[in-house]
């Protein structure tokens, strides 16, 4: 897995690049942080498939953690959240053929191996959480902290306004 930071000097901002090897095949998908909280509620959008094929919108207010985990196998395709800040919605995790595109940290940071199963099965990666240290489904899929000591982090890439 590499973690690779991209800062950008517009909106000064710091977001992520994540490599993951899936089936043997390396994966890249963005994280970004907007602020948002795990266990705050907050209105959304969701954009899932239905047992036809089509996609559907829903809105409603709910927490990240029961979105993420509310849906079916492979039904999920975005959440939006509404920003506490305005009006707009952000997009905080798309999803294309069952892998992640982008989603945010808060995300990232809670997520346990049984939702990835659950919900994502295609971003499962036996050998990531093998090399993390986990033990059951229960334990974090990313989880950020000291025992991702073997991640290559790549150097930070500087994004500057064109002129």
């Amino acid at each position: 897995m590499y973690i690779k930071e991209h800062k950008c000097s517009i909106m000064e901002n710091t977001t992520f690049s994540i490599e993951q090897k899936i089936n043997n095949k390396m994966y890249k998908f963005h994280t970004n942080d907007y602020g948002f909280e795990w266990d705050v509620e907050y209105d959304y959008r969701v954009i899932t498939k239905c047992v036809a094929g089509f996609m559907t919108i829903s809105d409603g207010k709910s927490t990240l953690q029961n979105l993420v985990n509310r849906y079916q196998k492979n039904a999920l395709q975005t959440i939006e959240v509404k920003s506490l800040q305005s009006d707009n919605y952000l997009t905080v995790l798309a999803l294309k053929a069952g892998k992640f595109v982008t989603v945010a940290n808060c995300i990232l940071e809670n997520i346990d191996i049984g939702t990835i199963h659950g919900s994502f099965p295609k971003m499962a990666d036996h050998s990531h959480w093998k090399a993390i240290g986990s033990k059951t489904w229960a334990d974090n899929a990313y989880k950020l902290e000291d025992s991702f000591k073997w991640i290559r982090v790549a150097e930070a890439e500087f994004i500057s306004p064109a002129v």
